[in-house]
């Protein structure tokens, strides 16, 4: 057997950190500003069609086949004996108009509000027609009323203009009542159309006689991925402290929640360059990577900082030989995995498998390439000291 050389016995171990830096870099790029990084069906919105089907074409045909006829990403495709579940990625105008739709309802909630105090200060002022604390409570009342109107026109015009594809072109009525009614009906019309649309093309690539159909808003994907945000970040104040316990100092702190971070922003970077949606799936394995980031570096730093018998360089080596046989074998397991996902068509597969494999080769670089070196450095310094 091959034995791998010491790479940390060397006097230039600082300048290994400039490849996990330059990883980290090139993921921000393709994740932030590349604009290929699409979310799934589960955060966008969409369509779930099940129909019942005796079809011989791939599931991957009849995702290149749907993708192409409604000119979108390639749909997710789930199948069960004598069916298929079909779940397509939310248009974007119509996930725009519903944004707006949603913004006109808050400002009409906000129009009523001010209209019905309007009122009852009005009718108050009517029997103290002297009283400038009311005047100026109505004079405010209004104010509000004919701001939240003003705004209510505004959203609905932009939802009437996303919904133009659908319905055609349609003017704001002036009257609010008029404006309610048309809000209320414009974007359920346009959605009805749409997914009349989506249903003869899939029954032009595959015939069938019954289906069914749910949308799935965008609203609830969106904000479970807010929330899931906070949830990481919070993860990573709590792992940061744990870590400052074990360890008692900030550096090895820093090169935890640094390598977990630097393993995502590499995974992002990877789904941006290989089209891999960003969705509940793929955030599963997001998660992942940071169960194995964190595995990794805690047992760089514990044998460097913590272990006694040799030198330093020659725990962090043992550390290294060590963590790339877990990640190693992970990695194989992930690589059978992301191949039977493409051959067989299962999406989920595919996106965990995709973005467990892109986390744990960039933890390969980040750890042993990055938060080794660190430590390493660290625990010279403190030895001179």
């Amino acid at each position: 057997m091959v034995e791998l050389p010491n790479i940390y016995s060397g006097k230039h171990v600082r300048f290994y950190v400039l490849v996990p830096l330059i990883l980290l870099l090139v993921g921000m790029y393709f994740w932030l500003f590349s604009g290929r990084m699409v979310l799934d069906s589960s955060l966008s919105g969409g369509i779930s069609v099940i129909i019942q089907s005796n079809t011989t074409l791939s599931s991957q045909e009849i995702a290149y086949r749907t993708a192409a006829a409604l000119h979108s990403p390639q749909p997710s495709i789930q199948r069960s004996p004598g069916g298929l579940e079909i779940t397509i990625n939310g248009n974007d105008s119509l996930v725009n108009a519903q944004s707006k739709s949603l913004e006109f309802f808050a400002f009409q909630s906000n129009y009523t509000a001010a209209l019905v105090n309007a009122t009852a200060l009005s009718g108050a002022l009517a029997l103290d027609s002297t009283n400038q604390t009311l005047v100026a409570q109505l004079n405010t009342a209004k104010a509000i009323e004919n701001r939240s109107l003003a705004m209510m026109t505004s959203s609905l015009a932009a939802e009437l203009q996303y919904l133009q594809p659908f319905i055609g072109s349609r003017q704001v009525p002036g009257d609010p009542r008029a404006q309610l009614a048309l809000a209320q009906s414009a974007y359920t019309n346009a959605s009805n159309i749409y997914t009349k649309n989506v249903v003869s093309t899939l029954h032009s690539i595959i015939p069938f006689t019954t289906y069914s159909y749910q949308d799935i808003g965008p609203t609830l994907g969106r904000y479970f991925l807010g929330q899931l945000f906070w949830v990481i970040a919070i993860a990573f104040v709590l792992i940061s402290i744990a870590v400052l316990f074990i360890f008692r100092s900030v550096v090895p702190a820093f090169t935890v929640v640094f390598g977990a971070l630097n393993d995502i922003i590499i995974a992002l970077g990877a789904m941006a360059i290989l089209g891999i949606p960003l969705g509940i799936a793929s955030i599963g394995g997001l998660l992942m990577i940071i169960g194995y980031s964190i595995d990794t570096d805690v047992l760089a730093s514990y044998r460097i900082l913590k272990m006694h018998g040799g030198t330093p360089e020659e725990r962090a080596y043992s550390s290294m030989k060590t963590g790339l046989t877990m990640t190693m074998t992970a990695v194989v397991s992930f690589s059978v995995l992301f191949v039977v996902s493409i051959f067989t068509y299962v999406p989920t597969y595919y996106e965990v498998a995709g973005v467990a494999l892109a986390g744990l080769i960039g933890d390969i670089f980040t750890t042993w390439l990055g938060n080794t070196p660190l430590t390493l450095l660290y625990k010279r310094r403190k030895e001179r000291l």
